[in-house]
């Protein structure tokens, strides 16, 4: 009698796992997994640099909070060359300014390593650029080092993607924060 008990409660604890995984990968899907909201437009990009770490950078220089640039212009990137490290300087000597502009996110200055700076989407809304981006923190079960780094990361996009009239820039950010495995 009992193994029929046990055997009727199997179901029920099945549906109620499958349940409670169902409600954790929805909570964590990013809303910039969405599609573009009415009037939005993709515009592609390539990525020029990404810097997770922040290293080659002088502590100094690294400033507080997320900073969101549009360059269009090869004079305009000595308003960053303090806060890229030399080879992401090099590469964005390359970039040929009559066919691109570059999209520069900094993250702003962060007390210890594993915080990371993703550039997942663009669009472009009238005379508006959204860029959705994930914030990645460090899980205080994992190892981070105590240093101060400055993440950041680059991207070109075509210039007949920016709007004629002056362009609001819009940073549509999201935290995540990586979750250890199961042990």
């Amino acid at each position: 009698m009992n193994r029929i008990c046990a055997l009727g409660y199997w179901p029920l604890l099945i549906v109620m796992a499958l349940l409670l995984v169902g409600c954790q990968l929805s909570s964590v899907t990013p809303p910039a997994a969405v599609p573009p909201a009415s009037g939005e437009v993709d515009i592609p990009f390539e990525t020029v640099a990404v810097n997770e770490s922040g290293a080659n950078i002088d502590a100094h220089v690294m400033r507080e909070g997320a900073q969101l640039l549009l360059l269009t212009s090869p004079n305009q990137l000595v308003s960053i060359q303090d806060q890229v490290n030399p080879e992401t300087w090099a590469h964005l000597q390359q970039v040929d300014f009559q066919q691109h502009a570059v999209v520069a996110l900094f993250r702003g200055r962060k007390p210890s390593t594993n915080y990371q700076t993703v550039i997942e989407r663009i669009t472009r809304q009238d005379d508006r650029l959204i860029v959705y981006a994930q914030f990645w923190e460090p899980n205080p079960a994992y190892a981070s080092a105590a240093a101060e780094t400055s993440p950041y990361h680059l991207v070109k996009i075509d210039s007949s993607q920016i709007p004629a009239q002056p362009v609001e820039l819009v940073l549509q950010p999201y935290v995540l924060t990586p979750t250890p495995p199961v042990q």
